[in-house]
C-alpha cells in the first residue's frame, strides 16, 4: 500500500510543476546562514523574492532578497539581487557567566544561476555575493550557497 501511495504522490506531483515554476521551497546551505529553510517566489517573468530562515547554536537568522531573474536558455536562469539580513544570537561571557543577547542586522547581495528539471519538480541553485554586517559591529564577508528546492507551478 505504501508503494502505491508513494507512486501516486510522485505522479501527481509531476502535474504541479514546470521549467517555469512559480514557487520553489526547500533548503539552502552556505554562508551566511549555513543551513536554512528557503523559499523563492517569482512575480511575472523577471522578478522574484527569496527568503531564508535558519540558525545554529544560540542563533536564529532571517534573510529576505529581491531578485531580478534572466533566462540563459530554456533550462537555466541567472539572477542577481539584494536584501536585508537580521536575527538574534546569544552568547555566554567566559568571565562573568552572564548570557548576552544581541541583534544582528546586515545587507547581502548575490548573483547566481539556477536549473529547474523539466521532468521532475526540482530546482537547483548556486549563488555567491557580499554580505555587510551593520549591527552589532560593522564587517564585510563574502559567501556562497547551494539551494535544493521543490518547484511548484
Amino acid at each position: 500500500m505504501k508503494k502505491y501511495l508513494l507512486f501516486g504522490f510522485l505522479i501527481l506531483s509531476t502535474f504541479g510543476f514546470s521549467q517555469n515554476y512559480k514557487t520553489a521551497v526547500g533548503i539552502k546551505g552556505g554562508f551566511p546562514g549555513y543551513g536554512s529553510l528557503n523559499g523563492k517566489h517569482l512575480f511575472g517573468s523577471k522578478s522574484a523574492i527569496e527568503a531564508s530562515i535558519g540558525g545554529g547554536s544560540n542563533t536564529i537568522w532571517v534573510q529576505g532578497l529581491y531578485e531580478i531573474v534572466n533566462p540563459l536558455d530554456d533550462k537555466f536562469n541567472w539572477y542577481y539581487g539584494a536584501g536585508p539580513d537580521f536575527g538574534f544570537f546569544s552568547s555566554k561571557s567566559i568571565i562573568t557567566g552572564e548570557r548576552n543577547s544581541n541583534f544582528i542586522l546586515g545587507v547581502s547581495a548575490l548573483i547566481g544561476i539556477e536549473y529547474t528539471f523539466e521532468d521532475f519538480p526540482l530546482n537547483l541553485a548556486l549563488d555567491t555575493g557580499p554580505s555587510l554586517s551593520l549591527v552589532p559591529s560593522a564587517g564585510f564577508n563574502w559567501g556562497g550557497a547551494v539551494a535544493v528546492r521543490y518547484a511548484i507551478k
